[in-house]
């Protein structure tokens, strides 16, 4: 099994079909994933989907609002929350700070209902995505699992204190390598590291041979391909 937690239906140029991305997830043995789109605005297609797939086991998507918190209301997020297994954040792309006023009445209503966030996190001298500041949405709201992308740019200090947080995790993307997956895991364990390959900004069989040809073992490798994503989204293993 292996579940991709990053994955998107477009980049800047090109928009990818469900059947591109599943085709795509055959020939790398993916077998679920959490999908947004790069815009707040294509909503609805992912919320019908998300119709066919909440509450099955055998569902092959997950479908994440991705949200704007300067372009949406509250009245509208709280009609169309409950559509999605949960939410991507973007504080770059869309220009808000996380820890500030326009984001919270968002999460404090994605910490009343328990959904997980995953929030793109780089140090790309912009303090909304600094990894560092941002951990500490998972002090602030803990009944939200926080997936921070990008491996959390691999930041030390970041990884000096995750392990405070029952409710924080980090995605491989981009920035992992097989040697520096090895040394967090043996730094925080395996249970807070979540594959997710940011297709198509980075190939799925790249980031997924990062994983494979790091020296872990096989039940650490087991967790980061999908036990703990199935534990973020509240999904049952198939019997």
């Amino acid at each position: 099994m292996i579940i991709d937690f990053h994955l998107h239906t477009r980049n800047n140029v090109e928009k990818f079909s469900i059947e591109d991305i599943s085709r795509m997830m055959r020939l790398n043995d993916v077998e679920k994933a959490v999908i947004f789109p790069m815009k707040q605005q294509s909503y609805r297609d992912l919320a019908a989907m998300n119709n066919e797939n909440l509450g099955r086991k055998d569902g092959k998507f997950f479908p994440f609002l991705r949200l704007d918190p300067n372009n949406m209301s509250q009245e509208e997020f709280a009609k169309i929350s409950t559509k999605f297994s949960g939410f991507k954040m973007h504080p770059r792309a869309e220009n808000f700070n996380p820890l500030g006023a326009v984001a919270e009445p968002f999460l404090c209503a994605i910490n009343k209902i328990g959904k997980p966030v995953i929030i793109h996190t780089r140090k790309e001298n912009n303090p909304n995505t600094d990894p560092d500041k941002l951990l500490e949405l998972a002090g602030s709201y803990p009944n939200i699992k926080f997936v921070f992308g990008h491996f959390a740019n691999d930041s030390e200090i970041f990884f000096s204190k995750i392990g405070k947080y029952e409710n924080a995790f980090v995605e491989t993307s981009i920035v992992s390598s097989p040697m520096i997956i090895e040394v967090r895991v043996r730094q925080i364990g395996s249970e807070k590291i979540l594959f997710g390959s940011d297709f198509p900004y980075s190939d799925q069989e790249i980031e997924l041979m990062k994983i494979k040809r790091a020296r872990i073992t096989s039940e650490a490798m087991e967790n980061i391909l999908y036990k703990n994503a199935e534990r973020v989204l509240s999904i049952l293993p198939l019997e």
